[in-house]
């Protein structure tokens, strides 16, 4: 990286502090909006009716 940029060791030095303090202003700084994600919950409960194998047994008489 120092090849690329031309710079001597202390400029790369003082670069990497400068980056280093951007980064951590970047991560501490408050942010303005927050994700309103809400956690996502198996239904396991048996919502099947009370016809439903009858409801099978008739799609089979239909389409056989």
């Amino acid at each position: 990286m120092t090849t690329e940029l031309n710079l001597s060791a202390s400029q790369f030095i003082i670069l990497a502090i400068i980056l280093s303090l951007a980064v951590t202003v970047l991560w501490l700084k408050k942010s303005y909006f927050q994700l309103d994600i809400e956690p996502v919950t198996d239904n396991t409960a048996r919502n099947v009716g009370t016809r439903y194998g009858a409801y099978i047994q008739s799609q089979g008489k239909y389409y056989n």
